[in-house]
């Protein structure tokens, strides 16, 4: 007989399991009832039933099924007792109904998890049998039962389906030891196939990627010493951002997965979307949920079987989750890891559907063979299940990802089908991101924080310490330093993220001078790392003298990287040591002179000093070279970007401003031109706030609006008001949109400008007031209507614009259906005889409604494709204009449709010539 926990279940999965144990054994004509009030009830027959066993008469008639768990029992005794006193409450609350005529039972079955002892007459079955037998008479009874932990066991044993489906939650001790009680020989060894790459994630997976050999030694951070929760809101909602609820994320998220989310039981699968900007740590907070499910997964396995370097890995890991109040996951789900460019990438190779499922299972590679799908099904059927998919802003290429979420919602709905217990975890920037994962999953978003100056210090020591263990007198600088930057004005906005505090503390290391902008922050630790490679050894020295090529060089790779992975099937791109050494020699012989000999000798010179770095360019797949941070990545396409003449570099940026994939680059690059090439600022501004009124099909979509909003937000230019006053003019025409709520962007730029000096405060309470009187129904109106308490300088323009007779009027409230339908009528009025106009307004009405909403926006590869015809967007763009005053909520679908577009066009392939 099978050894089974029953006391760690919870009451829901007991109350689950012994309802499908009462199928089996009673039949089909058990009624089971859901989670609340059930009237005595959790399960119920009517009718013959097979039981009891035996040759005996048959139970036939209504019966009724009652569970009794208890989550703790310290002694059989106690347990017993403890059932019993349930037993009578139950009997005593049928004798009560039976007393007002309410329908009774003729049978009663009790299923409890503890053990009834069978000592003759003192012990708790007999105790149980003579106290029915006393109420049986009263209350009309032909019969009654229990089952007790040791039926229950026995139960379990000759029900195969069941015990595999509830392993998780009853097996004890090392599972790795139980799987023969469980499942055939076959699916055994396929399970210990999958715990070994549990294991081996756990081990390959825990380094922080900092992207570069970044401080004075040549270790790596591992997880296991710096690993933190981080703040952020929950679902966010409207309001100043400063005075949101902040919560912790990890902690958050692995709450939201405690709960049992199969099918049928739990409401199906659900998801944790974790929403950051560039180095906010969205990746490394999914990978520490990730590695939080490991080491509860893998509690009471032997890990030492794996090896020392798994044992080391699994304790340090499971005390630093411990000491930075990461909480243990009740459910010990499976995790697996999708990073989701490279998923984007093998979704292109093929026009055949694409199957996550098939892909994990390719990705779970052990002793040289990957899993079988069939396998990994019936593995995730008998054991609850976290996939975490990273990096959805990876995937710019709109048909890759319109692809990607369909293999997903496929997943979701073969999971939920299945039965399996699932639940996700996913991440993304939120520059491009329109909510796709709601329309596959139910989803709960968060949105990460950013460090208050307390958390930023907390890190930085942290850093400091792991660094400079062996030089006090070095932390104690570092920390005098940090401490000094995050209180002073300039510099505290620098650390906000996980990435500008561990780039901060590298810099306060060598004691230069502390950055006061984003792209100076990049810049100084592209120095710091150069001169640490420098300095390793004299077989470096040519690194020095050769400086501006391997500048060059790094350029050139970040920028063609960035526009290498906004193609289909790119999305993890990299490039090979021949187009490094490519890029190399063409700068050699071109730009500097050196004759074919010489520039092929120093190019293979410098390719031959390291075989895994070349300062910031690292090969995690050989021969292949990439960035190991995006965000540094971006730093040296912004560099690429604002080299050359004038022209060139107005040119490239006016070709970026509506990408989503380049936004960060584009605020680095604009930081750069400030820095490097400030007789240029005047014109680059000029070209962010004229960008909407020079395309057609761009005013209503307010795309240059959006991004003077992000250079705002991004505090370009802090010490030149003049500039900064500029760009907010152009941001706060976004507040003429009309959508049902106020987008996170803008509350954040209102917030930052409503606490400048006085001018910038004008502007913005001038607009709001302009805004609001040409519509109604404007994001304006609605700011000033939800801001009218109070003696802030927004109240008192909010209740002069208000009394003025302005009232916000809300947009329609509608279904997807009805909006997509309102928005065709408008459009239908202006296609005439436009056949792009004509295939665009066909698309819209069959455009699925789920797809298409102010929450979630995922556009069909059918209606992408008749958007890429300018004719077409120009049509939208009249319909859009036509809808904004007689029905907003058309017209706010309409922009977002344009937006969408315009932001996932590839715009970089002028740059891999």
């Amino acid at each position: 007989m099978g050894d089974y926990d029953l006391s760690r279940m919870g009451w829901q999965q007991f109350e689950h399991m012994l309802q499908a144990l009462a199928k089996a054994e009673l039949g089909n004509g058990v009624r089971p009832f859901g989670a609340g009030r059930d009237g005595q009830r959790d399960a119920t027959f009517n009718g013959a039933v097979n039981f009891p066993r035996g040759s005996g008469p048959k139970w036939n008639g209504y019966g009724v099924i009652q569970m009794k768990y208890k989550h703790k029992v310290a002694s059989t005794t106690e347990g017993w007792h403890w059932f019993l006193e349930e037993a009578r409450k139950e009997v005593r609350g049928w004798l009560a109904k039976k007393r007002v005529g309410d329908r009774t039972p003729k049978y009663l079955l009790f299923a409890t998890n503890v053990v009834l002892s069978g000592t003759k007459s003192t012990g708790g079955r007999d105790q149980f049998d003579r106290y029915m037998e006393s109420a049986a008479t009263e209350l009309e009874l032909d019969g009654w039962y229990v089952w007790d932990y040791d039926e229950i066991r026995t139960m379990l044993d000759q029900h195969t389906a069941i015990r595999q489906r509830y392993f998780e939650l009853i097996v004890t001790g090392d599972f790795l030891l139980k799987l023969d009680e469980f499942f055939s020989a076959a699916t055994a060894l396929e399970i210990e196939h999958l715990v070994g790459h549990a294991v081996s994630e756990l081990v390959n997976r825990q380094w922080v990627r900092t992207g570069d050999s970044g401080y004075k030694d040549s270790s790596k951070v591992r997880l296991a010493d710096i690993a933190i929760d981080l703040p952020c809101d929950v679902e966010w909602a409207e309001g100043d951002p400063t005075d949101r609820d902040r919560t912790m994320t990890a902690e958050s998220v692995i709450r939201m997965g405690d709960d049992n989310l199969s099918n049928g039981m739990g409401g199906g699968a659900k998801a944790a979307v974790v929403v950051g900007g560039p180095g906010q740590g969205k990746s490394t907070i999914s990978q520490v949920i990730a590695h939080g499910y490991r080491v509860a997964f893998l509690a009471d396995t032997d890990v030492s079987r794996h090896g020392a370097t798994a044992v080391r890995a699994y304790e340090d890991l499971a005390a630093r989750l411990k000491d930075a109040g990461i909480p243990t996951p009740e459910r010990r789900r499976w995790p697996f890891v999708v990073e989701l460019a490279k998923a984007g990438t093998s979704i292109a190779t093929t026009n055949a559907p694409f199957s996550l499922l098939s892909y994990i299972a390719e990705s779970i590679i052990v002793a040289g063979r990957s899993a079988e799908p069939a396998a990994l099904l019936e593995w995730m059927r008998s054991w609850p299940v976290c996939l975490v998919l990273d990096g959805l802003d990876e995937i710019p290429n709109a048909r890759d990802r319109t692809r990607l979420m369909d293999a997903v919602r496929t997943l979701v709905s073969d999971l939920n089908a299945a039965g399996v217990d699932l639940f996700v975890v996913a991440t993304t920037r939120p520059q491009g991101y329109r909510g796709e994962f709601r329309e596959a999953i139910p989803c709960t978003q968060l949105d990460l924080l950013d460090f208050t100056e307390e958390e930023a210090l907390n890190y930085s020591d942290a850093l400091t310490r792991l660094r400079s263990a062996d030089d006090p007198d070095l932390a104690q600088q570092v920390s005098e330093r940090l401490i000094e930057a995050v209180h002073a004005r300039v510099t505290q906005r620098l650390m906000t993220t996980p990435l500008q505090v561990t780039i901060m503390t590298a810099l306060a290391e060598e004691a230069v001078d502390l950055p006061s902008d984003r792209f100076e922050l990049f810049d100084r630790y592209y120095r710091v790392i150069y001169d640490r490679e420098v300095a390793k050894s004299e077989a470096f020295a040519e690194l020095k003298s050769l400086r501006p090529h391997v500048d060059h060089l790094h350029e050139q790779a970040g920028l063609k990287l960035q526009a290498r992975s906004e193609k289909a099937g790119n999305s993890d791109a990299a490039l090979t040591k021949n187009e490094i050494a490519r890029i190399l020699r063409r700068r050699l012989n071109r730009t500097a002179g050196y004759d074919e000999g010489e520039s092929d000798s120093l190019a293979d010179t410098l390719m031959k000093l390291s075989t895994e770095r070349l300062v910031m360019l690292v090969s995690r797949r050989a021969p292949k070279y990439q960035f190991e941070v995006r965000s540094l990545q971006e730093y040296m396409a912004a560099r690429a970007l604002t080299e050359g003449d004038e022209q060139t570099v107005l040119d490239n940026l006016l070709a970026l401003v509506p990408s989503s994939h380049w936004r960060n680059t584009w605020l680095l690059a604009a930081g750069r031109v400030l820095k490097r090439q400030e007789h240029l600022i005047d014109k680059l501004i000029d070209l962010v706030a004229t960008y909407d009124s020079k395309r057609a099909d761009t005013p209503l979509a307010l795309i240059g609006a959006g991004l003077a909003g992000d250079l705002y937000v991004d505090n370009l230019a802090i010490e030149f008001p003049g500039i900064r006053r500029r760009l907010l003019e152009s941001a706060v025409t976004q507040f003429a949109d009309t959508t049902l709520s106020v987008p996170r962007s803008l509350s954040e730029l209102l917030s930052i400008a409503l606490r400048q000096p006085t001018k910038e405060v004008t502007i913005v309470l001038e607009a709001l007031h302009e805004l609001s009187r040409e519509n109604s129904s404007s994001l304006a109106t609605l700011v000033l209507s939800e801001n009218k308490s109070g003696m802030s300088d927004l109240a008192k323009q909010s209740r002069t614009t208000l009394t003025e007779g302005r009232t916000y009027v809300k947009p329609a409230l509608r279904s997807g259906q009805s909006s997509i339908d309102a928005l065709a009528t408008e459009l239908g009025q202006v296609v005439e005889q436009v056949p792009e106009g004509i295939l665009l307004l066909e698309e819209i009405r069959s455009a699925d409604p789920r797809m298409l909403g102010e929450s979630q926006l995922v556009v069909s590869v059918d209606l992408w494709t008749v958007l890429e015809r300018e004719p077409a967007r120009r049509a939208l763009a009249k319909a859009v204009g036509r809808a904004v005053k007689k029905d907003p909520a058309a017209a706010a679908l309409g922009r977002l449709l344009l937006r969408h577009y315009a932001s996932r066009v590839p715009q970089g392939q002028r740059f891999l010539a």
